[in-house]
């Protein structure tokens, strides 16, 4: 038996800057599920000028946009993942699998 395990996380980086990790990702993926950036943040306890911030650094950093914000108003506003934001986040989950059962591997060994 091994006395010690492999872990890892994995971040997608573009330009040496990173666009996405484990956070911007449960961020992504609560904004799909609620259709808005006030209670996906709340729900992670994160503030909303945090979630803001991430949000615009993923766009900005992208090659396009990932989420789409609609100011509120008397109906409140909605977030919502852009197509390219729903593969993005897509295939960020496939290659997390696909890195979860390497690790499971090497450490089976």
């Amino acid at each position: 038996m091994k006395d010690y395990q492999l872990t890892g996380r994995i971040w997608l980086t573009l330009n040496k800057e990173t666009v996405l990790g484990e956070g911007k990702i449960c961020l992504l993926e609560n904004i799909e599920k609620l259709g808005s950036l006030t209670k996906a943040a709340e729900t992670m306890q994160m503030s909303y000028r945090k979630a803001w911030f991430s949000v615009n650094q993923i766009n900005k950093t992208a090659k396009e946009s990932v989420v789409t914000l609609t100011r509120g108003g008397k109906d409140g506003g909605k977030a919502e993942l852009t197509a390219y934001g729903k593969a993005l986040l897509s295939d960020f989950k496939k290659q997390k699998t696909a890195f979860e059962e390497f690790l499971k591997n090497q450490n089976t060994d």
